[in-house]
């Protein structure tokens, strides 16, 4: 038999083999138990004592460079606050533009276009009008940034309007940050400014250092909303019909339940003493609030102007950045609050009617 004739006989034998069944089974408990990875004690209990000491003393040399690294991102934070106070005459500059305060010179309004040439005006046909500032300026950065527009429901539009600024500050210790939301005198509520307000650390975790990856939220705070009578939109009366026990009449039970509403934002859900309660729910729910504290701070706030117009997220498009795919689907939010139906403010029972006269 040649060499070639032999070498496909024995691979037809091979093939018959692996469909034996007994064959295939012993074949799939020997892969079950290969792994092709291994955890930290396998790894370590394979090891000499000698090899394990010194793998002990690098560990030790890592904590110190993670510390470091801790240290690194404070500072950072020192300087993002420093440089928060060169910002905020020309955030506070842009605000008076856009209600109107302020009306930018002419030379302020130039701007250049490509190759380095002036480019003072833009042909259109749209009326000139005399409107005061910027409307809407906040509201279509709303529309045209998903993660917001996602947040934003019909009935928070009018709202939206009335926003007039939305700036950071940064509390005098720790690390964290305070988003102010500012609005003008409206008929929804009687705050003028809305706050949420978030803390950080940098510390690594004695117990857990392998999981430092910088700075993190760690909890976040809202702010009561004094609505004006009849205008929460972040709250539903549900009328429900209830019947009395061996009677023909009936009730009506009202309830008051959350409805999905940006404003939801100041009000965020609250993490647990024990951190072994928090289930998979509350942690999406919690890191999609992070995200979007963080998106507004990073993002928002200082390109303000390329939302407004759009240029932003045509130029992510263009270089297919996704880079919104690295925050969370914020429909969660809402949906994770409303599903619970879980804030009651009050029920009462309307009336009282017989089930006879009502079919009269």
């Amino acid at each position: 038999m040649s060499t070639e004739v032999k070498g496909e006989v024995e691979e037809i034998e091979n093939m018959n083999a692996i469909q034996d069944p007994n064959t295939l089974a012993a074949l799939q408990e020997k892969l079950g138990n290969m792994s092709l990875k291994k955890d930290a004690d396998d790894i370590l209990a394979d090891l000499p004592e000698s090899i394990r000491k010194r793998i002990n003393a690098i560990k030790n040399i890592q904590l110190q460079t993670t510390q470091i690294e801790a240290d690194f991102f404070e500072e950072v934070h020192k300087l993002e606050v420093e440089y928060a106070k060169k910002f905020e005459p020309l955030y506070h500059k842009r605000k008076e533009i856009v209600t109107g305060t302020v009306e930018p010179s002419e030379s302020e309004c130039i701007v250049l276009g490509e190759d380095g040439i002036k480019d003072e005006t833009i042909d259109n046909d749209a009326p000139e009008e005399n409107v005061k500032g910027i409307p809407n300026f906040w509201l279509t950065i709303f529309k045209n940034t998903d993660i917001l527009c996602e947040m934003m429901q019909e009935h928070d539009q009018a709202i939206l309007a009335h926003l007039v600024d939305i700036r950071v500050s940064f509390p005098e210790t720790g690390m964290g940050f305070v988003l102010e939301f500012e609005f003008s005198e409206n008929a929804f509520f009687e705050d003028k400014v809305l706050t949420k307000t978030y803390e950080m650390k940098s510390e690594p975790d004695e117990l857990d250092p392998v999981a430092f990856d910088g700075p993190e939220i760690i909890g976040s705070t809202g702010c009561t909303i004094n609505w004006k009578k009849g205008m929460n939109v972040t709250q539903k009366l549900v009328k429900k019909k209830q019947k009395l026990k061996g009677k023909s009449e009936t009730r009506i039970v009202q309830k008051v339940i959350k409805e999905d509403s940006f404003f939801n934002f100041f009000n965020p859900p609250q993490i647990p003493d024990e951190d072994d309660s928090i289930d998979e729910e509350l942690e999406a729910l919690l890191t999609s609030d992070f995200e979007i504290g963080q998106y507004i701070r990073e993002r928002i706030i200082p390109k303000a102007v390329w939302y407004f117009t759009n240029e932003v997220n045509e130029l992510e498009s263009e270089l297919g950045d996704g880079s919104d795919d690295d925050y969370s689907d914020t429909s969660d939010y809402d949906d994770e609050l409303d599903k619970n139906e879980n804030v009651v403010a009050n029920e009462t029972v309307t009336n009282v009617q017989n089930e006879d006269c009502k079919q009269q």
